[in-house]
């Protein structure tokens, strides 16, 4: 009895204890829950403040985004506008374009009649002017033109470029009457055509002989400056008139050409030249003057490049007894080129000859004419050039001449250069074949008063500017 009074006293005295313990726990809780309510309240703010933060760094980022763009456009557009020439009236259809080369010089020169000093036109390469343009259809097919002008620089007049046609300035319609006279304003090329890079390219009018084509590419002066040329037009054709060109694509690096000329197209049924001529017909050549062909396949990999060609056509000519068809010239050649990186090489192998069926003299021109050449790059803006060319007359008479050029180019920037030429010719047996002082062979030669046996010489100083 007593043992449990004495154990309901204690409990009663630790009672108030525990409870106050109970109320002390509750307290520091109920606290902790507030403030974690009110920790939990300030992230939720926070993360609100930052995710409006990130929303306008966005915005802005592509506001400045958006401004560069714009900046970048128009700083293109005053790019644009700062390149483009200033012109007034109708600005230049889409397609259209003006090239050409402006060339001009002093030549002093010897041809038999001692030196003179002319100013010349076209020293290092033939001064023209030139329109073309294309239009596309679709990935495979486009349309395009050329209009090609000689011009003459030291006297304004423009500039004329033989072909297979004796006189295409006197020449006819297909089915009219002459028409017109002097020399063509549009000398040096003019034609129109479709290409196709499945099919080709087709075109029709006047332009390179394929023949010639491979003889510019394996000329270290690219006929003019200290060419070699004229020794080669003594035997071949440079040009076609009234012709159809076809070129095949390139595949694998082989290419095709070929060209068919109508020739004079007249309406004259007289084997007559233009020196044989009578009456009203006296300015068209004889029945099918010019008419005939040119051919070239071309292989080109990397530095190597050759090639080789065949013409053919019927050259004016008096057809007189016994003679029974005008005079056929054929040619055929062989190129190449090889680019050594430091030097480049050149060389060109041509075989011409005039026939005449029926004629007293048969053959009335058999040589061969040969080149070798070189160009040499210097230090980016210089260049030497050098050719030694022969040529080798297989008739009776052995007229041959022997070709020495050379030349020194010094590049203003990449479209303008001046330049020092020099080129000789010498002759033996007779022989009385010339130089030809610049793209447009202007030396002086047996019809102008080059003595036989002579060695022509020229030095040539000018500037040439491409457009």
């Amino acid at each position: 009895m007593q043992h449990k009074t004495l154990k309901r006293a204690i409990l009663a005295g630790f009672a108030p204890l525990a409870l106050a313990a109970g109320v002390a726990h509750a307290a520091p809780l109920d606290e902790l829950r507030a403030e974690i309510a009110a920790q939990k309240a300030r992230l939720e703010r926070l993360e609100g403040m930052l995710q409006a933060a990130a929303d306008t760094a966005t915005a802005a980022t592509r506001k400045a985004e958006e401004a560069t763009r714009a900046a970048e456009v128009a700083k293109a557009q005053v790019a644009k506008a700062e390149a483009r020439p200033a012109r007034r009236g109708l600005s230049m259809p889409e397609g259209l374009a003006i090239y050409g080369i402006a060339d001009a010089g002093v030549e002093v020169g010897d041809y038999g009649h001692g030196t003179k000093t002319r100013v010349q036109s076209g020293l290092g390469s033939a001064s023209r002017l030139g329109f073309k343009g294309a239009r596309e259809f679709g990935d495979d097919l486009s349309a395009y033109f050329q209009l090609e002008a000689g011009v003459s620089i030291d006297n304004g007049q423009n500039t004329g470029h033989s072909s297979n046609v004796s006189n295409p300035g006197a020449g006819s319609a297909s089915s009219a009457s002459v028409n017109t006279t002097g020399v063509a304003i549009f000398s040096r090329n003019t034609f129109v055509g479709l290409a196709s890079k499945t099919y080709g390219d087709l075109r029709f009018g006047r332009d390179y002989a394929p023949i010639y084509s491979i003889t510019s590419a394996s000329d270290p002066f690219t006929i003019g400056g200290a060419t070699a040329f004229r020794l080669w037009s003594s035997a071949a054709a440079s040009r076609l008139d009234n012709a159809v060109f076809y070129s095949t694509p390139t595949i694998r690096g082989f290419q095709g050409k070929l060209a068919y000329s109508a020739g004079m197209e007249n309406n004259s049924r007289a084997d007559v030249g233009v020196t044989g001529g009578a009456g009203s017909n006296s300015s068209t050549g004889p029945e099918g003057e010019g008419k005939g062909y040119s051919a070239s396949l071309t292989y080109g990999d990397g530095p190597l490049f050759v090639g080789a060609g065949y013409l053919s056509y019927l050259k004016m000519g008096t057809v007189a007894a016994p003679a029974t068809d005008n005079v056929r010239r054929t040619a055929w050649n062989l190129a190449a080129t090889y680019d050594l990186k430091f030097a480049k090489l050149y060389a060109q192998y041509l075989h011409g000859e005039d026939t005449q069926d029926g004629a007293a003299t048969y053959r009335s021109l058999d040589r061969n004419v040969w080149w070798l050449g070189a160009s040499l790059p210097l230090f980016d803006r210089h260049t030497l050039r050098a050719v030694y060319g022969h040529l080798d007359d297989r008739l009776a008479t052995n007229r041959d001449s022997d070709h020495f050029g050379l030349g020194y180019e010094y590049a203003l920037d990449k479209q303008t250069d001046v330049y020092a030429y020099y080129a000789q010719v010498s002759n033996k047996n007779g022989g009385q074949n010339s130089l030809c002082a610049g793209g447009t062979c202007q030396g002086y030669d047996k019809d102008s008063g080059l003595p036989a046996n002579y060695t022509p010489k020229s030095l040539m100083l000018g500037a040439r500017y491409r457009f």
